[in-house]
């Protein structure tokens, strides 16, 4: 598949989308439909591949500079849209953690849900901030929750559900009272597959038969799995994976059609995300086995025989037994022509300039690892012609699969579209913006208040004279690279934009 790369936007990573040019005000909205595509790079977005999600973004509101959080994985991702907050907010800072407190002798995989559950501690959450749904039900609103990802964040979405009687179902719902509805009135679920097409397919269909029609949540969310699960396996160009994509973008198309179908579709917006990018996977390889290698004692659990716990990742995660062997790994780092910079927690125990505090991107909190390892990639193309590629550490992702986690400007790098409702029309927003902003807008766009919150209302999204292009900045770091940064106002947000060499 052949894609022009527009050299004037280096955001999303190019500009293929087609614009409306007629803004327009809006209604009033009483409900919104929120849809998120897991993965989808903003480039990968165009009339052949996904005629809806164009369609849709020419009719409504876009925004050009959107961003997802660090690490740019989704069960930090999605926590950060369901509270609006940062990941040193709400405290889900990896997809794969490592916490003493709760298993010792091993890592933590939030797709899990026993593991989520562990990590909560006889809690209701993990998180440590209100979700939207917790947010909506004191003003009377409800939130309902569909999804074709894991249980593990399914559950991070919408961990309330059952405290606040709100509907919550996810592909890999076994048993219980949800799962044996769905079941009873649309079947069994289908089984999971690379692509995971028929589920995309199936969670579609519980949305539009059951949620919409028969609960009618003022807030509705429905989570698909594609165009992930096929960038991981398949990669991001394979004929496979752009027939999952255009699937998943079928499945937007019905929800829209459903919505236009309403006699109060004037009063429903509908939010399309993406909750990070991807890029292509090129030097796959084991952090905790180069460790080893260099004389290291690392390990996946703080055992008697491990002074290092590596999660692995696209931006691995460290716990170290002893902070004073920082220096010797930021050492050891640097002569490694396939790292990147490295990140601290707390980079006092450092020389100082050997590592970018994550406190800088929102991502501090005391479960964080004491050192966070990026990896240096590439602006060049992939084998599929696509901008974006990076080492990685996945042990179940092959070589040539989509990696996300890190600061490439392709993993950054997210969908946004609010179209309906109060939401401009036929707008290119260029107000920056992430994750933690889109519930906040939402919130406003239901005149709901939305206090706590870090993220903020878009006004862009409502109003043309409200928008304006984002201040640049540029943080020179270790090793010769730079990291693109934007805010919207002096003093404002700090947006991570791309790590790339200098």
């Amino acid at each position: 598949m052949t894609m022009l790369v527009d050299s004037n936007d280096r955001n999303g990573c190019r500009e293929p989308w087609p614009t409306a040019t007629a803004p327009g005000k809006g209604a009033p909205m009483t409900r919104c439909i929120m849809v998120a595509l897991d993965g989808l790079r903003p480039d990968m977005v165009s009339p052949a591949l996904t005629p809806h999600l164009a369609a849709l973004a020419a009719a409504g509101t876009r925004f050009a500079h959107a961003r997802s959080v660090f690490p740019s994985e989704t069960r930090v991702a999605t926590p950060s849209l369901v509270t609006g907050c940062r990941p040193g907010g709400h405290g889900m800072v990896a997809n794969t953690v490592f916490d003493a407190s709760v298993a010792p002798d091993r890592l933590l995989r939030t797709k899990l849900v026993a593991d989520v559950q562990a990590m909560a501690q006889g809690g209701e959450s993990p998180l440590q901030r209100p979700t939207l749904a917790e947010r909506l039900a004191p003003q009377g609103r409800s939130f309902a929750l569909v999804s074709s990802g894991t249980h593990g964040a399914a559950t991070l979405l919408h961990p309330a559900a059952e405290r606040l009687g709100q509907f919550r179902w996810n592909v890999e719902d076994a048993g219980g009272a949800t799962a044996d509805m769905v079941r009873a009135k649309l079947g069994p679920t289908p089984p999971a597959g690379v692509p995971n097409t028929a589920r995309v397919e199936f969670a579609g269909r519980v949305l539009l038969d059951h949620v919409l029609p028969r609960l009618r949540p003022d807030v509705a969310l429905l989570w698909l799995s594609e165009p992930d699960i096929a960038f991981h396996y398949l990669g991001l160009g394979h004929a496979q994976t752009l027939a999952a994509l255009r699937a998943a973008d079928a499945v937007l198309g019905r929800v829209v059609a459903w919505r236009d179908a309403q006699p109060d579709a004037r009063d429903i917006g509908i939010v399309v995300l993406s909750d990070h990018g991807h890029v292509t996977g090129y030097g796959k390889r084991s952090l905790r086995e180069e460790l080893c290698r260099a004389g290291f004692r690392a390990g996946e659990g703080m055992g008697p025989e491990t002074d290092i716990v590596v999660a692995p990742a696209a931006a691995p995660g460290l716990w170290l037994r002893d902070l004073s062997l920082a220096g010797q790994v930021a050492d050891w780092l640097a002569a490694q022509g396939w790292a990147g910079p490295l990140l601290a927690r707390d980079p006092a125990f450092l020389p100082e300039g050997r590592a970018l505090p994550l406190a800088l991107l929102g991502s501090a909190h005391v479960r964080s690892a004491d050192l966070v390892v990026t990896f240096a990639g590439s602006e060049g193309p992939d084998g599929w012609g696509l901008p974006g590629t990076a080492p990685f550490d996945a042990p179940d992702v092959p070589e040539g699969g989509g990696m996300h986690g890190g600061l490439h400007r392709a993993e950054l790098a997210t969908v946004l579209v609010m179209q309906g409702g109060p939401f401009r029309a036929g707008a290119v927003a260029q107000e920056p913006a992430d994750l933690t902003d889109i519930v906040p807008t939402v919130m406003h766009a239901l005149g709901l208040p939305a206090e706590g919150m870090e993220g903020r209302a878009l006004r862009a999204a409502f109003e043309a004279a409200a928008d304006a292009p984002p201040l640049r900045e540029m943080v020179d770091l270790p090793g010769g690279f730079v990291l693109e940064a934007m805010r919207a106002a002096p003093g404002g947000r700090f947006y991570p934009t791309a790590l790339r060499r200098g």
